[in-house]
């Protein structure tokens, strides 16, 4: 029992951020989500991993031969095979199919449709429903998970609890993690993987784990690396930090060893994909993207459409009003000052260039493709592998301001700048119902916020229990309102046990 209250604040933000993404419904008609849909329908129904029967609703997808397949990476198609093959043994259940046709036929929900759509029929809100407890199971959950994760870690830098689970809620919340934690993408399952590697070899190099748990960090690099290739580019800095530490604590023998358990724990995973190129287009070594159906000019664009990287596409990603990081969630910036106090530190300097280095490696990496703008989008989605390491960098800044003598100034614009990227990232991402078009230039102004003063709400449980409009954003904000207060409460309630002992 006393081990289950030390972990308390880690259940309350795991449980904060499910019930946000959760709340929210998948897009319907998301080409990315339904590519990876698609394989994972394929897998199951079908044992194959060609997408003929399910490419009509979507246009990400490969040609290759007489066949379609997706142009995702697969991981986190093969992620949603266990969660899909028991939803079709629950809509067996006559209660279940009864509850799926009573909750999506209401007139909110309704009120949600395009018109001259062809409505609710039974096939697309059977997909629909499918595509939700997949997205929930395989994205939300991890999601959610990573929340709880970081804020353990933050505790390593920042004493404050509450100071602490804001800042998570805020990386969880006020970011593009939030949209991004809903559908079926691969860019939050990568992070959590990634992140958590970090994490072992973090308690790895400090002694508080053995080296045996580098079997865990070769399977989470494996796993990270299937479900998102870009992220190949951070695991390898991952991996060349372990062979620095790893040198530095044990010598070339304990080098040889634990760089073996890196590789074998990622064999398997290295394997699978092979096995599925070799299946799907003639050879382990073959990609999707050399067959895109929709998008050849990717193709033949340098090298699977990275070349070098342009200033258009670093701005566009960054700073501006089309794609912007910082334009959604301003503060991120305080990361930048954050990690010249981050690197400041002696016993974290290896962890300061290590995340500093990938987050600069990723951003240059995404400028360096030819669809650094992520399609129909909100943010740049291909920046999410970033984010818990900028959060790690805005702590350290934090805990320095404890210090200031400025600080309450400094501390009042930094909360400021989160509320006001909470406030930018929720009209972003519950307006309308789908993600904005590549050819608008301020997706925010132009296309999402007339929408959200429209009452045009994104799908969600709210609306199947019938609540309408803006009325159905009131459970999450009430949820996020009961965490955010009793974090509060905890941290009063210290402070006056604290007073009461001086006294």
């Amino acid at each position: 029992m006393r081990r289950l209250r030390n972990h308390l604040p880690e259940i309350f933000i795991f449980l904060t951020l499910l019930f946000c993404y959760a709340y929210f419904f998948p897009r319907w008609a998301e080409w990315n989500q339904n590519s990876r849909m698609g394989l994972t329908m394929a897998i199951v129904e079908q044992s194959r991993f060609t997408i003929d029967d399910y490419y009509q609703n979507t246009g990400d997808y490969a040609v290759y031969g007489d066949h379609v397949y997706t142009d995702k990476a697969p991981g986190t198609s093969f992620l949603g095979v266990p969660p899909y093959a028991v939803f079709r043994l629950l809509v067996r259940v006559p209660p279940v199919g009864a509850l799926l046709e009573k909750l999506s036929n209401t007139e909110a929900m309704r009120a949600t449709l395009q018109e001259g759509g062809t409505g609710l029929l039974e096939e697309k809100v059977r997909l629909a429903a499918a595509l939700y407890f997949v997205t929930f199971c395989v994205v939300s959950v991890p999601s959610a998970l990573l929340g709880a994760l970081l804020y353990r870690f933050l505790g390593r830098i920042l004493q404050g609890m509450f100071q602490r689970a804001l800042l998570v809620l805020g990386y969880g919340l006020a970011t593009i993690v939030f949209p991004y934690s809903t559908v079926l993408y691969g860019h939050q399952i990568a992070t959590a993987g990634l992140f958590a590697a970090f994490y072992l070899a973090y308690r790895i190099r400090r002694g508080e784990l053995s080296v045996s748990y580098l079997w865990g960090v070769g399977a989470l690099l494996g796993l990270t690396v299937l479900v998102d290739f870009p992220a190949l580019i951070a695991g390898g800095l991952l991996g060349l930090y372990i062979v620095w530490f790893l040198y530095q604590k044990q010598g070339i023998r304990g080098l040889g060893e634990g760089v073996g358990r890196l590789i074998l724990a990622g064999i398997p995973f290295a394997f699978l994909l092979g096995f599925y190129n070799a299946s799907c287009f003639g050879s382990p070594f073959s990609s999707s993207y050399r067959y895109l159906g929709r998008f050849p000019e990717i193709s033949n664009t340098g090298f699977l459409g990275f070349t070098s990287p342009s200033w258009k596409a670093f701005w566009g990603v960054t700073f501006s009003a089309y794609r912007g990081l910082f334009f959604l969630s301003p503060f991120l910036l305080w990361a930048v000052p954050g990690f010249w106090y981050f690197a400041r530190d002696r016993s974290w300097r290896i962890e300061a260039v290590l995340s500093l280095s990938i987050v600069a490696a990723h951003i240059l990496l995404v400028s360096s493709w030819y669809d650094w703008r992520g399609g129909f989008a909100i943010g740049p989605r291909n920046l999410l592998l970033i984010l818990p390491y900028l959060i790690v960098a805005v702590a350290f800044l934090l805990r320095r301001l404890a210090r200031s003598s400025v600080r309450p100034f400094l501390l009042s614009c930094f909360w400021l700048s989160l509320l006001l990227s909470f406030a930018l990232v929720w009209v972003a991402s519950t307006a309308g119902q789908d993600f904005p078009p590549i050819i608008i230039a301020n997706p925010l102004l132009e296309y999402l916020w007339p929408k959200f003063v429209a009452g045009d709400i994104t799908r969600n449980l709210g609306m199947a229990l019938g609540l309408r409009s803006w009325w159905s954003l009131l459970p999450p904000i009430l949820m996020i309102s009961l965490a955010t207060g009793g974090f509060a409460w905890t941290l009063r309630r210290k402070r006056g046990l604290l007073r009461s002992r001086v006294q």
